[in-house]
């Protein structure tokens, strides 16, 4: 396969990001507010259960800005980050320089993972699944990568923000597969995967809302709406 027809399978496969969406994935918002807010949340749900992790995968890794925050909550022994987009991954590479522990970036497809059958313990899966045309066959090879008991961690925004319509303007993704908080849970489990009840976690954050949280903060009344992210801890069964 040529070069040409490598970028037209990988475009078929994923929906590159708008000039907007890249810049934005490197902004403080981003960091602070989207990435290292889910990482700790989901310290939280896993309420001390992870202990031992030696391989673990930042898939669709961008610039591997959330390396040093894997290493900080979690301490893995080794952080292998993955990213379809060379671009990212080049940046990747400085940003593990910044860690302790062993982290080591590849350019790949979350479709096809270059590891063998249960080799990886935990999976970072951090708004990824709703940029890809087929979610099945991701969560056919996170199963078939990580061990028994391994577990991923998903953060997903859901279709409710997804399809608002500054999204639609400002970024890009597929069309046709974008889900509800319910139905990223029910796929999830489809899949052989194990998510219980307290292991989810649903929320309308502030940068999700057509008003940037200001009637909130204001303290009008709130009326109940549709989360727009899910965070879930999965399980491959032992």
């Amino acid at each position: 396969m040529d070069a040409l027809e490598k970028s037209q399978t990988e475009e078929r496969e994923w929906v590159r990001e708008s000039r907007f969406g890249r810049w934005f994935l490197t902004t403080n918002i981003w960091f602070h507010y989207v990435l290292r807010e889910a990482v700790v949340d989901f310290k939280q749900l896993l309420n001390n259960r992870l202990s031992g992790t030696t391989q673990m995968l930042d898939i669709g890794c961008h610039q591997g800005l959330a390396f040093e925050l894997l290493e900080q909550h979690f301490q893995p022994k080794a952080i292998i980050g993955v990213d379809i987009d060379r671009e990212f991954v080049v940046r990747a590479r400085e940003m593990a320089q910044r860690c302790q522990c062993q982290v080591k970036c590849e350019n790949g497809t979350v479709y096809n993972l270059d590891f063998p059958d249960a080799s990886i313990d935990v999976i970072f899966s951090h708004q990824l699944l709703h940029h890809l045309s087929d979610q099945a066959r991701a969560l056919e090879e996170f199963y078939r990568v990580l061990v028994p008991g391994g577990i991923i961690l998903v953060g997903e925004s859901c279709r409710s923000f997804i399809h608002s319509l500054p999204v639609r303007l400002l970024f890009r993704h597929p069309k046709n597969v974008q889900k509800s908080a319910d139905e990223y849970v029910e796929l999830v489990k489809s899949f052989g995967f194990t998510v219980e009840d307290e292991d989810i976690k649903t929320s309308r954050p502030w940068w999700s809302r057509p008003d940037y949280g200001f009637t909130e903060l204001l303290g009008w009344p709130q009326k109940q709406q549709e989360p727009t992210e899910v965070l879930m801890i999965a399980r491959k069964p032992v």
